[in-house]
């Protein structure tokens, strides 16, 4: 009977061992990767209003939109914090060196036109260490499903959640760096804005052709995958304006807003798939 007993209570124990590694704490790995993807889009979000503020585009409820975004930034980590407790020391150590490089980065916001190169370094650094973050839920997640025994499906949701956030990030960088390639224009360092924008356009174009073709579409991600093809073929149609940034910047500007929209559409959408 005791042993019948023991036998029992080391089930109940790995039973829910499992259920716990199988979550986020309160989250499913799905939306954390989602979570922690949107403050990846954040970091070039709030690089993209500063550095559109400092060549005059003050007209656009800029202020609003800067402070908003610092409020997610800020609610975000705390979610992502709040839910990491149960995780590894890895996940919890990427979390902290986030909020470490998220606290460096606020000093630097009024600061940012006194040296463009500087800021848009320290916007990089930022996105790394927030990518960071993503990376490592994705690596809890695999081996979550890997003990637990779940399906390859779900470990490819995760991943497609990953891929199609990415794109909501890559949607204001592509933004940002159009917008100091014209701020930086007489600088050396112009080439590398100009560039930079350029590669960002070329990869998104290509994941999206990824995503087409994912296997976990439904007719609602078609859909939603094709409003953003419209987009991409209204900058292919004025593709050497825009190498050659004579685009306006406007139209550049509702451009990437329109795609982050969608692309955030398509990533909620892959994340609550069952």
């Amino acid at each position: 009977m005791k042993q019948l007993l023991s036998i029992i209570c080391a089930l109940f124990v790995m039973g829910t061992t499992l259920s716990q590694e199988t979550k986020f704490g309160n989250l499913t790995f799905e939306k954390a990767v989602n979570l922690s993807g949107k403050q990846r889009m954040l970091s070039q979000k709030i690089a993209k209003i500063v550095v559109l503020k400092s060549i005059g585009a003050n007209g656009l409820n800029m202020d609003r939109e800067l402070k908003s975004s610092q409020t997610l930034f800020n609610r975000n980590l705390m979610i992502l914090k709040n839910n990491s407790v149960a995780q590894s020391a890895k996940v919890k150590a990427k979390i902290q060196a986030e909020s470490k490089e998220w606290s460096r980065f606020k000093l630097s916001l009024s600061m940012a036109t006194n040296d463009l190169d500087v800021f848009l370094s320290q916007a990089e650094t930022l996105l790394k260490k927030c990518h960071e973050v993503v990376t490592a839920i994705e690596e809890a997640s695999s081996y979550s499903k890997q003990i637990s025994y779940g399906s390859t499906t779900d470990q490819m949701r995760v991943e497609t959640v990953n891929k199609a956030g990415k794109q909501r990030m890559l949607s204001q960088k592509m933004c940002l760096y159009y917008a100091a390639c014209r701020a930086l224009k007489s600088k050396k360092s112009a080439s590398v804005a100009c560039n930079n924008y350029v590669r960002i356009y070329n990869e998104m174009n290509r994941v999206i052709n990824d995503l087409m073709v994912n296997e976990l579409n439904t007719p609602e991600i078609d859909l939603v995958t094709s409003e953003i093809l419209d987009i991409f073929q209204e900058i292919e149609d004025n593709k050497q304006k825009f190498i050659d940034n004579k685009i306006p910047l406007l139209t550049v500007l509702k451009s990437t807003n329109q795609m982050l929209t969608d692309f955030n559409k398509l990533t909620n959408l892959y994340s609550v798939q069952n």
